[in-house]
């Protein structure tokens, strides 16, 4: 390939690429000044073993019994819907943890959001402590 082909073809790339990007989102073509899930609602965090926390805010967490924790975040912060909730451990206390977002204690209409998670072990399927990840979110 000659030079002037290799700049031929950079120069249809870059004038392709606001075309692929208006494509993406035709609305807003080339004007997207908020990205999408920008207006999402999240809520995350970092719980110890002992159910502490470690990293995040306005939030609360119990620890209920070995390896049972309830995150509780207060009434009004995701509206009438449910968050879709994620948790991962995080670090391993002897080898790696199987998280469970158990079951919504509340949710809803405009009230908090109390979820209970359960951390049971890899080996035996035991509840057993260590920390953990969440983030809550509402797209």
């Amino acid at each position: 390939m000659s030079r002037i082909s290799i700049v031929a073809m950079a120069a249809s790339l870059a004038m392709a690429s606001p075309v692929f990007a208006s494509a993406l989102y035709p609305g807003h073509a080339l004007q997207n000044p908020v990205p999408p899930g920008a207006r999402s609602k999240h809520k995350g965090g970092v719980v110890s073993a002992t159910g502490s926390i470690i990293g995040g805010t306005g939030y609360s967490v119990s620890h209920d019994g070995t390896g049972e924790y309830t995150i509780d975040v207060p009434a009004g912060f995701f509206g009438s819907t449910c968050p879709v909730i994620l948790v991962t451990p995080a670090g391993v206390a002897s080898h790696a943890p199987i998280p469970d977002d158990f079951n919504y204690i509340t949710c809803g209409g405009a009230g908090e959001v109390k979820m209970q998670i359960r951390i049971y072990s890899r080996t035996d399927g035991a509840l057993e402590d260590n920390a953990f990840h969440f983030l809550m979110m509402v797209p």
